[in-house]
């Protein structure tokens, strides 16, 4: 076993070839007191109180050997590394930490950030001593939903959130970087033109040159260069010979190097990725790849797993995750409430998996909400645009954090901003405004629909007839509150009909509050015929582009997944591909 979890390069489409990983053994002080500052634990250390932490698995992960810690307010992370041997800027990185980190090098402070899933990185050179040298992290977090938490219990637990997370919960690592350099890449191909436009960001405004070379199988196709005239991003555009299109059957991926020359002081910046070309087209059938009409058969996935929780414990557990998704007889994982290690996507990439990128919600509108979340959201779009992976955009979902969207106007126009905000930064992928009911803006009009006594295409007919009827009165964040499909005023009849969660059916131990949707079978064969019946009412509907069955593994309290908590499938793994590779295309 590697010393030194999750060793991989964490970031797999921006990669330099010197860098240095600071996951492993750390130490750890609670804070509950939230005294630490005022007693300088920055600069004096944390002092013979401190217990040893596993980064980057946070307290509530067994792999992280810390769990005396979970659930405090406030920890305090330590550890030394000699200074690398590199000359010019040294960046810091951590993937991610949640929830208000503050970071300190030798006592000194080099930077802050607040929110729980966006990378966030620091120029460390000024605080970088020669030998050793000492780094302390202090992450709060708050059980509050004025700030996106996703599924991690907050101030009250409904039956579908889980324990959360405190602390950093993905890779922390060193680099070397310019003060000119590339930050990141947005590839867009249009399969029509067999041309592609390649933009990249960069640290700063600058006067230089941007390099470009593609490659397929080791083999240059097209190279190009631009000059770039104080300013911070420039983009080129290729000509592709010949273009070998990804999509899930074959995922063909082409390398990308990429050189940013800096004429006022001479730095290069030379970074390495790789792009699929492919194009994402939508109308009121649903979602076109490359031009062929695509039927989404989905599966729910949370991303968390028993032995890190919020964290994957390997690199492998990853792309088994994925390959689980595949193996299961789906196209696509609506990865939801949580903003996935780009890993995941990665190996998406690489295998061919469709993914629906969601961003995990508070539950209290609030300045603070809107502020946080308006910039993770972003810089979560900046993160994951380059991966040909990625189809969809979730800002929104089942109106959390935006109850009352129907009658206040402020809450409706910020979620209309945000999906324009996202067609914005990415006009490329279609969005999901607000996932599951009342409707507001975006291109898709999304349903969450589990069992009724009524059959599935009377209540989508009925809907399309009168989409202010009411989806569900008895769930979601509110109980007994009625939920419309749409909200006054918006339009869906030319967007196509998702039904994005639907199944829920729960299977195994029954006992002690587990929760699913509806009664709970008691027998294999019952558990196989509920499915069976659900997914012959989907294939059954003319309606719809496309369903997300819920779910794909067990957590915690709830049952409803196809697999248990620790990846087993709960009925033979062929007998689940053939049921769910065969459900939904229509005639």
């Amino acid at each position: 076993m590697n010393p030194i979890p999750r060793s991989e390069y964490p970031r797999p489409q921006l990669r330099r070839a010197e860098w240095r990983c600071l996951n492993g053994l750390w130490s750890v002080r609670g804070d509950d007191r939230r005294e630490g500052l005022l007693k300088g634990w920055h600069r004096a250390g944390l002092g013979p109180e401190a217990l040893s932490i596993i980064v980057p698995f946070t307290p509530e992960a067994p792999a992280s050997q810390a769990e005396a810690l979970r659930g405090l307010p406030c920890l305090w992370y330590e550890r030394e590394f000699d200074a690398p041997p590199w000359g010019g800027p040294i960046m810091l990185h951590l993937g991610a930490a949640d929830h208000w980190t503050r970071v300190f090098l030798n006592g000194e402070e080099v930077g802050q950030h607040r929110g729980g899933y966006a990378p966030f990185s620091f120029e460390i050179s000024h605080a970088l001593r020669p030998g050793r040298n000492r780094l302390t992290v202090r992450v709060e977090d708050s059980p509050s939903w004025s700030q996106p938490r996703g599924k991690q219990a907050g101030t009250t637990r409904w039956p579908i959130d889980y324990d959360p997370v405190t602390g950093i919960w993905q890779s922390v690592w060193l680099e070397p970087v310019p003060p000119s350099s590339v930050s990141w890449l947005y590839p867009r191909y249009a399969v029509k033109d067999q041309t592609l436009v390649l933009a990249a960001g960069f640290s700063r405004q600058l006067q230089g040159r941007l390099s470009v070379t593609l490659l397929h199988n080791e083999v240059v196709v097209a190279e190009h260069t631009v000059g770039v005239d104080q300013r911070a991003e420039a983009r080129l555009s290729f000509a592709i010979p010949d273009p070998q299109l990804w999509a899930p059957e074959h995922p063909t991926l082409y390398d990308v190097r990429v050189v940013l020359e800096d004429e006022l002081d001479g730095q290069v910046d030379r970074v390495e990725g790789y792009i699929g070309l492919r194009e994402l087209s939508w109308d009121r059938d649903g979602l076109h790849l490359n031009g062929e009409a695509l039927f989404l058969r989905g599966v729910l996935d949370q991303g968390y797993f028993p032995e890190g929780w919020y964290t994957a414990p390997s690199d492998e557990a990853l792309r088994r995750d994925v390959e689980l998704t595949l193996a299961l007889g789906f196209n696509c994982a609506r990865k939801h409430q949580k903003a996935e290690d780009p890993r995941y996507l990665y190996w998406a990439d690489r295998l061919g998996l469709l993914v629906w990128a969601e961003m995990p919600s508070g539950r209290i509108f609030s300045t603070e909400l809107v502020e946080t979340l308006t910039q993770e959201w972003m810089s979560l779009l900046k993160r994951d645009r380059a991966h040909p992976s990625l189809v969809t955009w979730v800002p929104f979902n089942e109106s959390w954090g935006v109850w009352h969207q129907g009658d206040r106007p402020e809450q409706r126009a910020w979620v209309d901003s945000i999906v324009k905000l996202t067609k914005a930064l990415d006009p490329s992928r279609p969005v999901v405004g607000n996932d599951g009911w009342e409707y507001s803006s975006g291109d898709f009009w999304t349903l969450h629909l589990y069992e009724e006594d009524r059959p599935l295409e009377d209540r989508l007919a009925a809907l399309r007839q009168a989409p202010e009827s009411t989806v569900t009165s008895d769930w979601g964040g509110a109980p007994g509150r009625a939920r419309r499909g749409a909200l006054p005023g918006a339009e869906v009849s030319m967007l196509p009909m998702l039904l994005t969660e639907c199944g829920g059916i729960g299977f195994g131990d029954a006992g002690g509050g587990a929760f699913a949707y509806g009664d709970i079978p008691e027998t294999e064969h019952a558990f196989q015929r509920r499915i069976e019946q659900t997914l012959g009412e989907i294939a059954a509907s003319p309606s719809l582009a496309g369903y997300v069955w819920t779910q794909l593994t067990d957590v915690q309290q709830e049952i409803n997944g196809l697999l248990t908590f620790d990846r087993q499938p709960k009925l033979a793994l062929e007998t689940l591909r053939a049921l769910f590779s065969q459900a939904g295309p229509r005639p």
